[in-house]
């Protein structure tokens, strides 16, 4: 978990829900992405499956911070290649302790934006609202010269009611955590993780799930 899930909002309505302060928001990547996949479930990157997918970052431009949406490879690139393991999940339980995610945590902390996502057979969402699943994200320089951007998407222990169906969930947030979890300046340590697994419980605990 998870292997799929979706995004079936318009570019403004991302904007507003996960407070881009910026025009590049709006930029023609995401519009076209929109059009593509809306209706469409997002599927990891890879050989087959080129799509790049949105996230949220925060970053901080001559001295304050500025929100955006970028287009990123969902499988984390480790070592300046896609990792050679299944790297489109990181458990929140080894984000302090594994080589490949350690890094990131600590400082490339993302939003993933979605508004339903699958998980054998069932399909959780928030009647149409869009969440934000916890990331973390690298920035890759490609023996081309281009800069890539991969992600991938934090994990936690499924709540009771959904264990029968995995044992895995996405780590979903609450809008009032996004600027805890997307802070460039705050340290990726063991309270911040531990704060967000708190603030997940009663967002995972109002989705809804149903067989697809």
């Amino acid at each position: 978990m998870c292997a799929s899930y979706g995004l079936q909002i318009t570019a403004d309505e991302a904007r507003d829900e996960f407070s881009t302060m910026d025009e590049r928001s709006s930029m023609p990547e995401l519009v076209e992405w929109l059009d593509a996949f809306r209706d469409q479930k997002v599927l990891p990157t890879g050989s087959r499956a080129l799509n790049l997918n949105p996230i949220v970052r925060e970053r901080t431009r001559d001295g304050r911070a500025e929100r955006s949406i970028d287009l990123a490879w969902w499988r984390l690139w480790v070592g300046g290649g896609p990792a050679k393991f299944p790297a489109i999940n990181a458990r929140v339980e080894k984000l302090l302790d594994s080589g490949a995610w350690s890094g990131p945590i600590r400082s490339r902390r993302a939003i993933v934006p979605a508004t339903l996502y699958y998980e054998k057979g069932h399909r959780f969402d928030l009647d149409g609202a869009p969440f934000g699943m916890a990331g973390i994200y690298n920035v890759t320089k490609q023996a081309s010269g281009e800069w890539m951007l991969s992600y991938a998407i934090v994990t936690r222990p499924a709540i009771d009611r959904f264990a029968d169906i995995h044992d895995r969930m996405p780590l979903v947030l609450p809008r009032e955590f996004y600027g805890d979890w997307l802070d460039p300046e705050a340290t990726g340590d063991a309270e911040l993780v531990g704060a967000a697994l708190g603030a997940s419980g009663d967002i995972a605990d109002r989705l809804t799930v149903r067989p697809v």
